[in-house]
């Protein structure tokens, strides 16, 4: 009887060996298949990719995935799969003529499925910028958006009443017309 050591770290799998020892293509790991799908989406969307269209996949893979959840296998993604939720998403056909390239470079085969929870945070909904990280309730991603202000792109958070800073509470802007306690 003969048996295969594998590492305890997934990024350590040696695809050569599995492929000599079983005779087939092993699966990437779920690092590999997350940054390949960022890879994808990068791609295909360009530098014309904005908030509202990475909002739009967030939530139409969300909403796939809770679909799916009765389901006792994992949901799988195939190619003609995730090109269907980028364009349910928004991107334009002209930007979804890339893809093909750009899943298959990514990849290495066109069959290649991609499981759904491997590819999405649903835990997580992050906006980054070179000086500022906002982490959002993945549920409220909506809560988000872009706008024009005063000439400069911005994002614009909405907000009831509740706001904490370093931990202390604080109140958000007073309607306009109603009293500063500061000044009186």
């Amino acid at each position: 009887m003969s048996f295969c050591i594998l590492p305890k770290k997934p990024d350590e799998l040696h695809p050569e060996m599995i492929e000599a020892l079983f005779g087939t293509v092993p699966p990437l790991s779920s690092k590999d298949q997350r940054e390949g799908f960022q890879e994808i989406v990068q791609e295909t969307i360009g530098e014309d990719g904005d908030y509202a269209i990475m909002q739009n996949i967030h939530e139409n893979l969300n909403q796939m995935m809770e679909d799916h959840e009765e389901e006792k296998e994992n949901l799988s993604l195939s190619k003609k799969e995730v090109k269907q939720l980028l364009q349910d998403s928004g991107v334009e056909q002209e930007k979804l003529e890339q893809f093909d390239k750009t899943f298959e470079a990514s990849f290495s085969r066109e069959d290649y499925p991609l499981l759904a929870g491997n590819i999405a945070n649903t835990r997580k909904f992050e906006l980054e910028t070179p000086d500022v990280i906002i982490k959002v309730n993945p549920e409220r991603a909506d809560l988000v958006e872009t706008r024009w202000i005063d000439g400069r792109q911005c994002l614009v958070i909405k907000v009831d009443d509740h706001i904490e800073v370093n931990g202390v509470q604080v109140r958000t802007l007073r309607t306009p017309g109603q009293p500063n306690p500061v000044l009186q």
